[in-house]
């Protein structure tokens, strides 16, 4: 006895098969290609990588040259809509780690004295206290509560004025 399916049934059941195939070979031509939709943002700089808390990506971008005190652009979605222009050492704030200030320290990107004390203000205005504490273990002295963060912010302003 033969058993005999509809076309439709057979259409029915190969269908999900013949989808799952061609979004992976979707997949597979980007990744080719150099797009990487599944990998997460792909930092462009140094900045961008210390935002994202990703010390060897930042590590290469440093061994390449990149100067951790230039201001680089950086994507919104990496630090803030606010906030679109950042040193390296400023952008590693965002990361929350503590690790990843000593790492740049480690690199001599943080100098002793005013930028130390600078970072420390911007550190305590974003609230994070054990880089706060790692900066400035003495405490705080000459921060203005959110003037760093205004500083970092209006680097973005300004530079959206010049356009």
């Amino acid at each position: 006895m033969t058993i005999r399916f509809p076309v439709a049934i057979a259409l029915a059941l190969l269908a999900p098969i013949g989808v799952a195939t061609l979004v992976m070979l979707t997949v597979a031509a980007g990744e080719h290609t150099g797009a990487t939709p599944f990998a997460g943002l792909i930092p462009r700089n140094s900045a961008e990588a210390a935002g994202l808390g990703r010390a060897a990506e930042l590590l290469r971008f440093l061994k390449a040259g990149q100067d951790p005190r230039a201001v680089y652009s950086v994507r919104p979605e990496i630090l803030s809509s606010a906030i679109l222009r950042a040193t390296t050492v400023e952008a590693a704030m965002w990361s929350r780690q503590v690790e990843m200030i000593k790492l740049l320290e480690r690199e001599g990107a943080i100098d002793s004295g005013e930028e130390r004390t600078a970072l420390a203000c911007l550190a305590a205005d974003l609230k994070i206290d054990d880089v706060v504490e790692h900066l400035a273990p003495d405490g705080l002295i000459g921060c203005e509560l959110g003037q760093a963060l205004a500083r970092v912010t209006a680097r973005t302003t300004s530079a959206g004025s010049q356009r």
